[in-house]
């Protein structure tokens, strides 16, 4: 969004200071004339000299219309509806019009005869063509440039949608995830940790409804919402899963896109335990002044072993899309595997 509107705010100001030397240019060049400059004795003033009060009535009554006709008018409704063919056509008929315009303020209201015995009305077509060429670049061009702000911002809007889908579809998948640990909770030891559960429960799900919508938060709660999502499940797997989980540096002053890296927490609960012999996962966080490194580590059973869940790969597909739309240039995802383990590495550049 921002890029199409510095779009149009880069039109606006060309738009301002060409016509501001277009026209400085056109009415103030005569005065540096030759011609001109023969008579500064005689008319030592602009408007005492018949000739250039000439070229000031001239330009106020048939160019200075003409081009605006062109740019605001025939480009926008002519060329634009009804293509080149009828655009060239209108060109010729408003060049016309406007020559016959000016034929008809000449021999009515001006009497300056120009020298060399040359009529008024044919040196007038000259500028009134010039025009009509400046003035179709310059309304096509400012034609490209709205195009291509149009495209910008359309561009935009779609990943804002396809951005706004791929949120929506994380609170589903983590509801679903971390109600299979709490009903196993309950099962098992619900007198025993249950206000625990419901206290840490109550602050993932504050997170991810209210948190979730902010554009950025800062780096320090998603932490603190992936130090309670493992505690969950540690209490879930009571000491059989090896969970560790390090945060190198405080991440105070950085901003992320909220629930970016639990997707990968909760691939590597979902693979990472279960048929797995002497399971494991590690996670690793280490800030630096501008940016982020995020680790995730753990042990996989054999491909024959793991049950393969319908939604299996929603979650990391969801955050590669997200951090190619949030991220671009400024990630780097390395996904490794081999018979035994599987590691997830990703090196952020923050806010």
């Amino acid at each position: 969004m921002w890029q199409a509107i510095n779009s149009r705010k880069t039109k606006r100001t060309f738009q301002v200071l060409f016509n501001l030397i277009l026209w400085g240019m056109w009415i103030g060049l005569p005065l540096l004339s030759p011609v001109h400059q023969t008579h500064e004795v005689a008319h030592p003033h602009p408007h005492d000299n018949p000739e250039f009060s000439e070229h000031i009535w001239v330009e106020l009554i048939t160019v200075m219309p003409l081009f605006y006709v062109i740019t605001l008018l025939l480009i926008p409704f002519v060329f634009k509806k009804k293509g080149i063919w009828f655009f060239f056509a209108s060109l010729i008929l408003t060049n016309v019009a406007f020559f016959l315009v000016q034929m008809l303020f000449h021999h009515l209201f001006l009497e300056f005869e120009h020298e060399h015995g040359t009529a008024p009305e044919i040196l007038g077509a000259f500028p009134l063509i010039m025009v009509s060429a400046i003035a179709s670049a310059y309304g096509l061009l400012l034609e490209f440039l709205e195009q291509d702000a149009n495209k910008e911002e359309q561009k935009n809007e779609q990943l804002k949608s396809e951005l706004a889908f791929l949120r929506s579809q994380i609170s589903p998948h983590f509801i679903f995830n971390i109600l299979n640990s709490i009903v196993y909770l309950i099962r098992t030891k619900a007198s025993e940790k249950a206000e625990d559960v419901t206290m840490r429960l109550s602050s993932l799900m504050r997170y991810m409804l209210y948190d979730s919508d902010q554009t950025m938060v800062p780096l320090t709660n998603e932490f603190a919402y992936l130090e309670n999502y493992i505690d969950l499940q540690k209490m879930r797997f009571d000491g059989n899963v090896d969970f560790k989980f390090q945060v190198n540096g405080d991440g105070a002053g950085h901003l992320i896109e909220p629930m970016l890296l639990i997707p990968f927490v909760e691939n590597a609960v979902k693979h990472g335990v279960g048929l797995v012999d002497k399971p494991f996962i590690y996670v690793t966080l280490e800030t630096t002044d501008h940016g982020l490194h995020f680790q995730v580590k753990n042990k996989k059973g054999k491909e024959e072993q793991v049950f393969k869940d319908p939604s299996s790969g929603i979650g990391l597909k969801n955050v590669k899309r997200r951090l190619e739309l949030l991220y671009p240039k400024k990630h780097e995802l390395v996904i490794e595997e081999d018979d035994v383990n599987f590691s997830v590495d990703l090196y952020l550049t923050l806010k």
